[in-house]
């Protein structure tokens, strides 16, 4: 294997086609020779050996800057909605698979990279969208665990932010 160094204008032309998360610069660009993509594609970054190691840390590890992250209170219509289309409660592994039905095409770039516990960003900003809602009332709190649940009050904060979308005539989530 050998490694090259490309130009950010570069990368971001390999990033567009490139599937966020699964995709490392390689799978994308063996998809535009023709070239057969492994199974478990490699997002890996191999840092150069002229800079300092902590340059080389990903930035999925970094902290996002202003501006670069869905903002958290943007989970909250998608999280209700969610689990009143689940039917009020769900797993976990559900409800997140439909906020991301819901909310897939306005996560940004870093939203759907790794933290350094292997989790996608987007999914920890859920779990504390859920915290959130379960202080304001709107899940409940005595759930069994691992399954999300909405309250009466959510339930009620579902129907008023439903009605305010209506009156803006906003996209939903």
């Amino acid at each position: 294997m050998s490694w090259i160094e490309i130009d950010d204008e570069v990368l971001g032309t390999i990033e567009k086609g490139a599937e966020p998360f699964f995709d490392s610069p390689n799978d994308a660009l063996r998809r535009v020779f023709g070239l057969e993509v492994g199974p478990r594609p490699s997002c890996v970054q191999q840092p150069s050996p002229d800079r300092p190691r902590a340059a080389a840390v990903s930035p999925a590890r970094s902290r996002a800057r202003p501006g670069e992250l869905l903002p958290l209170d943007d989970y909250e219509l998608p999280l209700l909605r969610a689990l009143s289309q689940l039917g009020g409660s769900a797993p976990k592994a559900h409800v997140a698979d439909a906020v991301e039905e819901l909310l897939g095409h306005r996560l940004k770039l870093r939203d759907r990279e790794p933290l350094g516990s292997g989790e996608v960003r987007w999914e920890s900003r859920l779990a504390f969208a859920r915290l959130r809602a379960i202080e304001r009332g709107h899940l409940e709190t005595d759930s069994p665990r691992g399954v999300w649940e909405l309250s009466e009050a959510g339930i009620e904060r579902l129907g008023e932010l439903e009605a305010r979308l209506g009156d803006e005539g906003g996209e939903a989530g």
